[in-house]
């Protein structure tokens, strides 16, 4: 999944047990990533942010937002 440059918030349990995600890219628009967004994707192995490392850390994420993504990494200034 590739979240459109401008979006600005991933909503609280957005993704929340989607089983099939894999990967996605979010864009360094995003300011805030809800509770629960990412919660129980447990094949969730890749996001690729297409901002810094800087910009990741100043990203709003609510509580438990990744909670039960076991294998998740983070690629910094994703080119895609």
């Amino acid at each position: 999944i590739d979240i459109p440059n401008g979006v600005t918030t991933i909503s609280e349990r957005a993704f929340c047990d989607c089983s099939k995600l894999t990967s996605i890219t979010i864009p360094d628009s995003v300011t805030s990533i809800g509770t629960y967004a990412f919660q129980s994707c447990s094949n969730l192995t890749s996001i690729n942010y297409t901002g810094t490392i800087e910009q990741w850390n100043k990203i709003f994420k609510g509580t438990n937002w990744n909670k039960s993504c076991y294998s998740m990494k983070i690629n910094y200034n994703y080119q895609g």
